[in-house]
């Protein structure tokens, strides 16, 4: 069998992986603090479509419609920055789980699969973002319908991305702690 790790994502161990938390961090606390996504909670009365986890094409209209010129500026300005939001989180996925595999020495090419988690969460995103804009451009309630199914698949793949996340880098420190107890014992 072989024993180098067969995905791109194990590039990010030691330094790249600190420096991707790091950028992922910084990333976030200015996306949804100062920068566009946080002006968009900002809005008097304005109902974020990305949370409410699923709605009908009518209702995204509806509530789009709301925004006045300034507020739809907005929203396309955190439509755009959401993109590298959503792959930096999709990357710090990949990353855990990849750290996972590397310590616990799960070797079998199947345990890539878990990979798929984080991509497809970053697709099902990416084409929600797509279809809230094309209707905030177009008002088509059947574009705001796809695009409340898009919000569904999107937290479909996001919280098993998440969770498969946490267990294998959880599991990557408990195993890495005791590699690291069983050498230091020798």
């Amino acid at each position: 069998m072989n024993n180098t790790p067969s995905s791109p994502f194990h590039r990010f161990q030691g330094r790249r992986f600190i420096v991707l938390i790091a950028v992922f961090a910084v990333y976030t606390s200015w996306y949804v603090g100062p920068g566009f996504f946080g002006d968009m909670l900002r809005i008097p009365g304005h109902i974020s479509l990305q949370e409410k986890g699923f709605y009908s094409g009518a209702e995204a209209v509806e509530i789009l419609s709301r925004l006045d010129s300034e507020g739809r500026k907005t929203k396309f300005l955190a439509l755009i920055f959401d993109v590298p939001y959503m792959i930096l989180q999709a990357l710090v996925f990949e990353a855990a789980i990849a750290f996972g595999l590397r310590h616990m020495a799960l070797k079998n090419p199947k345990w890539n699969l878990l990979f798929i988690l984080p991509i497809a969460f970053l697709l099902t995103d990416f084409a929600e973002d797509s279809f809230i804009a094309l209707t905030l451009t177009t008002g088509s309630t059947v574009l705001g319908a796809i695009a409340g199914v898009m919000t569904a698949l999107k937290f479909a793949t996001f919280i098993p991305a998440v969770i498969v996340s946490l267990i294998m880098l959880s599991s990557g420190i408990w195993a890495w702690l005791r590699e690291t107890k069983r050498i230091k014992t020798q």
